[in-house]
């Protein structure tokens, strides 16, 4: 049997079968852009074609003379006119002919004429909106299935200042519908494990988005999608400046200011320099990025507060951050992560460190700080405010609260959950009592005791032929808190290693200490705790140079201090080092 013989076999077999497919022609995984409006169109690969934000099932196919006409499983037809000039019409349905020049590049090219509109979706953080993005990640190999067959995004919320994720089940072939809620117009991560990469997603919007493996193209369809492709052609670039740890409190702070009118300057001429040579970039991808700029520079400005003696900044430059950065902020606000960031520590900066309620709301009516930033931050004082006592409020409470200072659905929504959480986690730790744990160490034979070495050595004694670990942490510190919920899994990883846990707590007050011990479950017979007095502490703090929170310490079984650097959050680097002691 010769080879045409089973190649008429062959496509007799797939006319038989019903077998759409477009081998080894020209438009087997092409993809083509409306020539007039420069928007990706039309996908067509070797079974699918992609288009009005769907992958379509191919049913049949028709070639004749370098044209094409595709039955989709929808009924829906479409004809592929014969090249011209490296163009082709495209006739979906009854629709008009649309003439279309294939995507070769890696991302869609820039678009032909100018857009103007300026602007972002602002829905006044409405409850009940969302986005939708359909997609495709074609092709993957091997390697990238192995990092998980689903897709997710990220997006920072606004209220806690925190990343929400979701994430939805990719079918065989790598294609997906995710559906996810915004309280805005925002910034999203997609996919951190493959894709990389940062766009915008504006309420009520459906995208579709690809990315082919094969041919290494990220594109996106859609209404409204020239932003996004414009952003995945021309990332936008800045640095955020930082004051080195070393250099705390020895920074002048408005020379400080000057490095990061540089920094900004040289990111600006660089944008610059990019839409010369793109004088097609929309106006909203020029704004969005000159937005991004300024985000990042009032950021760093107020993250300098920290480097700062008595974390206090000149007033020069205060009405500067004030004037350049808080008055002009983007709206919505939601728009730039950046602006969370920055929004926490500048009303931080303005806050009273005492103050009730009624007085926070005063300071933020003198900046001008209405809805919705007002009830974020009330939101977020809260939250704080649950957190730190592990205590909820009353449902009284609870309503006037409500009533009077967070009228935000979405804002109301997250001080409720944390509220549920701590109201669930209260009646459970009502029904334990650790009062009388012998893992919880009395202080009194120390109270003659004021030297730090002194202190630590009487405290060492009892663990001698144990390996000893110091937990330096606080009620008030969230990190201690997170290290100290996976103190279960550390015991139980650690057990063949003979080690006392010894915790020595930070400015932490009874109740609260016991409420998170309890929390976590951090006892035991090889755990011992200690609440010294203020002074005692910050004695052995001064005696082993801790300057941060949590610090840990290791000692070996004869009481002295081995010098490395040690880290039950990395469990596996800390096992291998008790391996080698051991």
């Amino acid at each position: 049997m010769n080879k045409k013989t089973i190649s008429t076999i062959l496509l007799t077999l797939v006319a038989a079968t019903g077998v759409a497919q477009i081998a080894e022609n020209a438009l087997a995984d092409t993809y083509w852009r409306n020539e007039t409006t420069g928007d990706w169109l039309i996908g067509i690969t070797q079974n699918h074609v992609i288009y009005a934000n769907q992958v379509w099932d191919i049913a049949n196919q028709v070639e004749k003379k370098d044209t094409y006409l595709l039955t989709l499983d929808n009924g829906t037809t479409i004809k592929v006119g014969k090249p011209k000039k490296g163009l082709r019409s495209m006739t979906i349905g009854h629709q008009k002919p649309v003439l279309c020049t294939p995507i070769t590049t890696a991302t869609l090219p820039d678009y032909p004429t100018k857009d103007m509109r300026t602007g972002f979706v602002d829905n006044g953080y409405r409850e009940g909106d969302s986005v939708t993005i359909v997609g495709w990640l074609k092709d993957m190999p091997q390697e990238e299935w192995q990092k998980g067959s689903e897709f997710g995004l990220t997006w920072n919320s606004l209220i806690t200042d925190e990343p929400e994720e979701f994430y939805t089940k990719m079918d065989s072939l790598g294609r997906f519908t995710l559906r996810f809620p915004v309280i805005n117009t925002s910034e999203i991560w997609l996919d951190v494990s493959r894709p990389d990469f940062i766009s915008v997603a504006e309420p009520g919007e459906t995208y579709f988005f690809l990315y082919d493996f094969k041919t290494g193209q990220k594109l996106w369809m859609g209404d409204n999608v020239r932003l996004q492709n414009e952003l995945l052609a021309h990332p936008t670039e800045g640095r955020h400046d930082r004051i080195d740890f070393s250099q705390g409190g020895k920074v002048d702070a408005m020379d400080f200011k000057a490095q990061t009118d540089r920094t900004r300057a040289h990111w600006t001429a660089e944008l610059q320099r990019r839409i010369a040579e793109h004088p097609t970039l929309s106006q909203r991808y020029i704004d969005y990025a000159e937005g991004a700029l300024q985000n990042i520079q009032g950021e760093s400005m107020m993250q300098a507060m920290y480097f700062m003696h008595d974390n206090k900044l000149p007033q020069e430059y205060m009405d500067i951050v004030s004037k350049e950065f808080w008055q002009k902020a983007t709206k919505p606000y939601t728009l730039y992560d950046d602006f969370a960031y920055f929004m926490g520590t500048y009303l931080e900066y303005h806050t009273p460190q005492q103050g009730n309620l009624e007085i926070i709301q005063a300071m933020m009516d003198s900046l001008g700080c209405e809805y919705p930033l007002r009830d974020v931050y009330f939101t977020r004082m809260l939250c704080e405010m649950i957190e730190g006592m592990r205590t909820p409020f009353d449902s009284l409470s609870l309503a006037l609260i409500e009533r009077d200072y967070v009228k935000m659905p979405h804002a109301r929504a997250e001080l409720e959950k944390i509220n549920d959480k701590y109201t669930a986690l209260q009646q459970r730790l009502q029904q334990r009592d650790i009062s009388n744990s012998p893992s919880l160490k009395s202080s009194d034979d120390l109270k003659d005791i004021s030297e730090g070495e002194a202190l630590l050595q009487k405290i060492l004694e009892p663990f001698r032929g144990k390996f000893v670990l110091i937990d330096f942490w606080g009620t008030w510190c969230g990190p201690c808190k997170e290290a100290l919920s996976h103190s279960e899994e550390e015991y139980e990883r650690l057990k063949d290693y003979d080690i006392e846990y010894l915790y020595l707590a930070n400015k932490s007050p009874k109740d609260l200490y016991e409420k998170v011990i309890k929390e976590y479950n951090v006892i035991g017979d090889n755990v011992a705790h200690y609440n010294l007095p203020d002074h005692q502490q910050s004695a052995i703090e001064r005696h082993l140079n801790v300057h941060s929170f949590p610090t840990y310490k290791l000692f070996d079984r004869n009481g002295n201090l081995i010098d490395v650097k040690v880290e039950p959050r990395n469990l596996d680097a800390l096992a291998e080092l008790l391996e080698q002691l051991k």
